[in-house]
């Protein structure tokens, strides 16, 4: 029976990084998922052995299926990272519109819940891991989607880290940081109309304070595969407490 790993939004920033991680350390199998097929292959190409990309869009049902229907016979999913998530547009909650919202709400909240409800059959033993942010716990001006999604995902952890225990199934949240990531440089971009706390993220830049993609998937990594079960799911993690 094989064992894998998946990672949606493998293909970039903190998932590839994650990615990456799992392979050369833990020499584990892992399943990439993400919208554009080429960061995928470009990621996978750093170690071919290990990293098999899955194009599918995880706000889908048919995306979902892709995922599912990529794992053959009796393979067994021993860890599922959320990782893919949307933060622009950037703008304030009464310019955004109907489409805009649901954009939100079906990557950053329906693709983990209905992902994780799709592989359940596969996962029994096995941990789940949203990637969550200070944004679910903080308004910022300019992000209301964003924060209300990445909100929900955290009231998703804590209803599900009940709800499968049932099945020997382990669900954890991580608070990453702020992270040298395509999102930031997508942050940057933002007016400060719309986004007024945009100086500190370009401060955080200039002075060399946004975290290493390497280092924080390092912490990830081992909060996933070195830590207790009751430990992994009791609180959510926040990576400043561990640097």
């Amino acid at each position: 029976m094989q064992k894998v790993a998946i990672v949606t939004g493998g293909g970039t920033g903190i998932g590839k990084a994650i990615t990456l991680e799992i392979a050369r350390k833990k020499e584990l199998p892992v399943y990439i998922v993400g919208r554009r097929l080429e960061p995928l292959q470009q990621t996978a190409a750093l170690a071919p052995q290990f990293i098999r990309p899955v194009p599918a869009d995880v706000s889908t049902e048919q995306g979902r299926n892709v995922i599912a229907e990529s794992l053959s016979g009796e393979t067994t999913v021993s860890v599922l990272v959320h990782n893919a998530a949307v933060l622009g547009p950037v703008k304030r909650l009464e310019k955004i519109t109907l489409n805009e919202w649901r954009h939100h709400q079906s990557i950053n909240v329906e693709g983990p819940l209905f992902l994780t409800q799709k592989l359940l059959p596969r996962l029994k033993g096995g941990r789940v891991l949203h990637i969550s942010s200070g944004a679910a716990h903080h308004a910022y001006q300019g992000w209301g989607a964003y924060c209300t999604s990445k909100a929900a995902l955290y009231m998703l952890y804590q209803v599900l880290k009940e709800e499968l225990k049932q099945y020997n199934i382990a669900v954890g949240s991580v608070r990453p940081g702020v992270v040298d990531t395509p999102m930031q440089d997508q942050v940057r971009t933002a007016s400060p109309e719309d986004f007024p706390a945009i100086e500190r993220f370009f401060e955080l830049k200039k002075s060399g304070q946004l975290l290493d993609p390497q280092v924080t998937a390092q912490i990830i990594v081992h909060i996933l595969f070195d830590t207790s079960a009751e430990k992994f799911s009791e609180a959510e993690w926040d990576i400043y407490d561990l640097l």
